[in-house]
Parts: C-alpha cells; structure tokens; sequence
C-alpha cells in the first residue's frame, strides 16, 4: 500500500509539473531569461542552496524541536504535511519576498510543501533537491519559450 501511495505521490509530482510551470508563466509568474547557460547555473546553485538550507536545515531542526514541545513523534496533519513542513514552507515563501513580488513568493509555498513532504517521506535531501531543480528547470523552460500573456 505505502508503495503505491509513493508511487502515486511521485507520478503526480513530476508529472504535473510542467503544467504548473506553464500556468505559473501564463499568469506572468516566469523567470527572467538573459543568458541561459549563466541563467541555469545560478539558478541550479540557488536551488540546491535552497534546499540545503530549508529542507536540509530548517525542516529537521523545527520537526526535533516541534516533536519535543507534542511529544507526537513524525506525526502528520492534513494530507501527511508535518507541522515543520508547513512552518518551512511559510519561510520559504517569505524568504522570496526579498526578489519576488508577494504573489510570486506566495506561490513557491504549496510547491515548498510537496517539496517538505518529498523529505519527509524519505528522509532524505536528494528528491527535493531533485524535485526543486526538475521544477525551476522547467519554469525557466517555460519563460524561455515565451509561455506568458502578450
């Protein structure tokens, strides 16, 4: 049962990824494209700082402390999302308040929840670093092929 669950989790996840990049850039949320060999290097390095910080760092130490404080070891609210999930998705959506408008930032924050979720299913950093990456990879696709209104 948990299998097919992650299998579906998985499918669902890279799969409807491209759409969301498409409708991100259709309502005016793409990249900016300048030069796409220096544009995919910074943005693969800021993801994967990203992830480092927020999923590596953020997400573990609040689920400890989070943990301690309810004593309900791994315990998963609405649709399996852990109150460190959601504490790091709230902060990884205002940390993009620094170079994106609020709509845009408020936006990274159901993408930064499939991404917590990612790391607390497996425990590990990789697939939401992989995710994140698959994700900008294809929002810069998308606004590089001209996917926005006008």
């Amino acid at each position: 049962m948990k299998h097919t669950r992650d299998a579906a989790f998985w499918a669902a996840t890279i799969g409807l990824a491209p759409l969301v990049a498409w409708a991100a850039c259709a309502i005016g949320l793409g990249l900016a494209v300048r030069e796409p060999a220096v544009d995919l290097v910074v943005l693969a390095l800021w993801s994967v700082s990203e992830e480092v910080l927020f999923r590596g760092a953020l997400q573990p130490f609040l689920g400890t402390r989070i943990e301690r404080r309810l004593a309900h070891p791994g315990r998963a609210g609405f649709a399996g999302i852990t109150l460190a999930n959601l504490a790091t998705s709230v902060s990884f959506a205002l940390f993009h308040l620094w170079r994106h408008t609020p709509l845009a930032a408020a936006s990274v924050f159901p993408i930064s929840l499939v991404l917590g979720y990612a790391r607390d299913r497996t425990g590990s950093l990789w697939p939401p670093v992989f995710l994140h990456l698959w994700f900008n990879g294809l929002l810069y696709a998308a606004s590089w092929l001209g996917m926005r209104p006008g």
